[in-house]
């Protein structure tokens, strides 16, 4: 995979005057994608609404100056609220603080991706890759869920699938300038891997496995194995460092709670259902084999093919996604370099990358668009108008079910009612609004001063709703595979408590009832109940009773 002298003089030449039309050119997609996604009147989330308050609970945690994996408790790095924090200094507490965010993951990618890529990669291939790992970013659906599937959810995953395609280029395809300016790539991948570890640890400790592969199969990264040997060290040393020690408290708590999926039957389940869409980076490896046995590849390239790809279900078994391996596309790019180096355009390898980059861009384009294009008021949306959570919108729905199965007796026509909804969750969105917006209502009432509201529920996102200083002490998502804080701790700076009727994840709340309610029994009163929710609150921060009356 060596070019010739002669070419890297002239590569080196053609960087200096190409850059700049590169970034213009690379620019424009990544300019429309944010303009799509942030000039709209609503943000629009049709799937897991809950995950995206999820976001803006942990930012407003941060705004109110809590301490992440001390003041509240989650597995998942502190960068990803941050973010939305800096969104909140941007453009304000509201959703689209979110979306701020988004944006600058999106520039810091962008730049990082063209570093790695213009001294690597062709012009056109370059720009695909850049195209590639941006748009991923700015994408309103989660990896591996329908185009129009918008929820902004577990945008930790977009983020980590972009910056892992990054590294992997970094580490498995050499510098077409002979290694000229090296200590960029020292810099951006150390940038990238801090920011992996601090987004999410299963990225980072995949990006850690890929560059240990690397050093051992590149003569690039061998070339200078001091340097990443270093680079490594200093990751690994931060990692164990004395002020990561709670985040990775949070992280083995999690594990011990089973945060762990480590189901093969649903792992093999799962990459069944989307046998189709792996066969086409199965084939990739199989040409990359090929090229091997034929002696027309070194052994390193579908070792490394085969890493990677690894490496990439690996992750996907830890993620909520079902299917969608953005690293296969990584991979392609190596092999298209081991194809064009060695026979230049007498073989179309441009094409056949370009199809399988560009259904990755075009699904991301027609994420963008569809969104931009359904994110405005009308009809089929419930839009939240007051609070900090003004401006979210979800689709509309019948109202009344609530109500109906609140009441007594149930209708046995309730049954078909449900099933018409067809939601994927226990809740719709639609519904999950409603009830927050019951939930702050309630809250926001002349009867009950503002104080610190605990919600025994997935996601707390009424101290961001009513704009209230959110309580110390408890999980920030609490769910499947979140650990029990202990009820001393988790109520300590609590004043009122919300237990909900309809609840986005009943088992865990039944469960918080069990575990807590002895405690709840002697420390918290139930105050008032309402169509959905039962609020219990302190002595000290009660109504005085003939008022609740």
């Amino acid at each position: 995979m060596a070019v010739t002298a002669t070419d890297d003089i002239a590569e080196r030449g053609s960087l200096n005057t190409s850059l700049p039309i590169f970034v213009a050119l690379a620019g424009v997609p990544v300019v429309v994608a944010a303009t799509l996604v942030i000039s709209t009147d609503v943000l629009l989330s049709r799937e897991m609404t809950w995950d995206l308050l999820f976001n803006l609970a942990g930012a407003w945690h941060l705004l109110n100056g809590h301490v992440p994996h001390l003041d509240f408790h989650e597995p998942v790095g502190a960068l990803n609220f941050l973010l939305t924090r800096i969104g909140f200094a941007l453009v304000g507490c509201t959703p689209f603080a979110f979306v701020a965010g988004a944006i600058l993951v999106a520039l810091a990618v962008f730049a990082a991706a063209t570093a790695a890529a213009i001294v690597r990669l062709r012009f056109l291939p370059a720009l695909l890759f850049v195209a590639f790992a941006s748009l991923l970013v700015l994408m309103p659906a989660n990896i591996g869920d329908k185009p129009d599937a918008y929820s902004f959810a577990m945008s930790y995953n977009r983020y980590g699938w972009s910056a892992l395609s990054i590294l992997t280029l970094i580490f498995f395809l050499p510098r077409r300038d002979a290694g000229q300016r090296y200590g960029l790539d020292l810099v951006n991948a150390t940038a990238l891997l801090t920011a992996l570890f601090y987004l999410k640890i299963t990225y980072f400790a995949a990006a850690l496995g890929l560059l240990a592969v690397s050093c051992l199969l590149c003569p690039h990264m061998r070339a200078r194995l001091p340097a990443w040997l270093l680079v490594g060290g200093l990751q690994v040393a931060n990692a164990l460092a004395p002020w990561n020690s709670p985040y990775l408290s949070d992280i083995v708590n999690a594990a011990h709670a089973g945060a762990v999926r480590n189901s093969i039957s649903v792992h093999l389940n799962n990459l069944l259902a989307d046998v189709e869409g792996y066969t086409a980076y199965a084939t990739l490896l199989g040409v990359a084999g090929w090229l091997y046995l034929r002696r027309q590849a070194p052994l390193s390239l579908p070792l490394a093919m085969a890493a990677i790809l690894g490496t990439g279900l690996l992750v996907l078994s830890q993620n909520h996604q079902s299917h969608g391996l953005p690293l296969g596309i990584a991979a392609a790019f190596l092999l298209y370099e081991q194809v064009h180096r060695r026979w230049g355009a007498s073989v179309p390898a441009l094409p056949a990358l370009a199809v399988l980059v560009l259904a990755s861009i075009g699904a991301d384009a027609v994420s963008l668009v569809g969104y931009h294009a359904q994110a405005r008021p009308d009809d089929r949306l419930k839009v939240v108008t007051t609070g900090q959570l003004a401006g979210l919108a979800v689709p509309a729905e019948h109202a009344g079910l609530l109500t109906a199965f609140a009441s007594e007796p149930p209708n046995p026509a309730l049954l078909n009612a449900a099933r018409r909804e067809q939601s994927r969750y226990e809740l719709s969105p639609a519904e999950y609004v409603t009830t927050l917006l019951e939930a702050a209502g309630l809250l926001q009432s002349a009867r009950y001063p503002p104080g610190k509201v605990a919600l025994l529920d997935q996601v707390n996102p009424l101290p961001f709703m009513l704009g209230w200083t959110p309580p110390r002490g408890g999980n920030l998502w609490s769910g499947p595979g979140a650990p029990m804080q202990p009820a001393e701790r988790l109520f300590a700076d609590v004043d009122y408590v919300l237990i909900p009727k309809f609840s986005t994840y009943m088992a865990w709340t039944e469960r918080a009832e069990r575990e807590y309610g002895p405690y709840l029994a002697q420390t918290f009163p139930i105050r008032q109940e309402t169509r959905s929710w039962a609020l219990l609150s302190r002595q000290a921060a009660a109504p005085n009773e003939a008022e609740v009356r």
